[in-house]
């Protein structure tokens, strides 16, 4: 379960004050799809980073099966994020010189897991993704839709509760878009997972469970979608 309590994030141009995020708060279960959406500079990816432990309240809390993460230390949220979650980025953030297996295998390696199961792990992920005929190639060899399905692959690789997704069709064509929003629709759907997307695209939000609109950091509305 994820549980956001009344976050807070505010930071200071010389001694001016600036409220980023303003009291925001939700719940998700396993297999819930949540949008957050709002114009440029609403607080989205703020709110996102503190979710994903990337960046700490100001007030306000983040707890992922009943635990805090604003509570823990650096090493102990790293750790989080690597078991907890995993996070989509719009920009693949593969690493230039590896392949795609290579990409996906990386963290369960620095993880300790046993080099045979990491590989056999990594490429299972990549084909259920449709990328096993793709997997040794590098990033600059692939497509962008195939660069983010690579970098889906390894946010999952740890088999995460919860996924979260800043604007991940923000590089792609509308056909790649499209083929990566329905690979995040399967993850609450199949996986179960809780899904946590910003974006400012309608096509996207559209297709989620909730929709939350942000404007000047604060929840304007909640509109619950029929994903039917």
């Amino acid at each position: 379960m994820l549980e956001v309590k009344s976050l807070h994030k505010t930071y200071f141009q010389g001694d001016l004050p600036i409220n980023a995020v303003t009291d925001v708060s939700f719940k998700a279960q396993p297999g819930d799809f949540l949008a957050i959406t709002g114009p440029s500079g609403s607080g989205k990816s703020t709110v996102l980073n503190m979710i994903g432990g990337l960046d700490i309240p100001t007030s306000g809390d983040v707890l992922i099966d009943g635990r805090s993460i604003v509570t823990l230390s650096d090493v102990q949220r790293t750790k989080m994020r690597r078991n907890k979650l995993g996070i989509i980025f719009q920009f693949f953030n593969l690493l230039p010189t590896m392949t795609a297996l290579e990409n996906v295998v990386l963290p369960l390696l620095l993880e300790g897991v046993r080099r045979k199961d990491a590989y056999d792990k990594a490429a299972e992920m990549l084909g259920r993704f449709g990328m096993d005929k793709r997997m040794h190639h590098r990033p600059a060899e692939l497509s962008g839709g195939e660069q983010q399905r690579a970098a889906i692959a390894r946010a999952l690789v740890f088999d995460p509760v919860l996924v979260l997704a800043d604007e991940p069709t923000g590089n792609l064509d509308s056909k790649s878009g499209g083929q990566v929003m329905d690979m995040i629709n399967s993850l609450s759907r199949e996986m179960k997972k809780i899904v946590v997307l910003v974006t400012h695209d309608p096509n996207c939000w559209k297709q989620a469970d909730r929709v939350l609109r942000l404007i000047d950091g604060k929840i304007q509305s909640i509109e619950i979608m029929d994903r039917s």
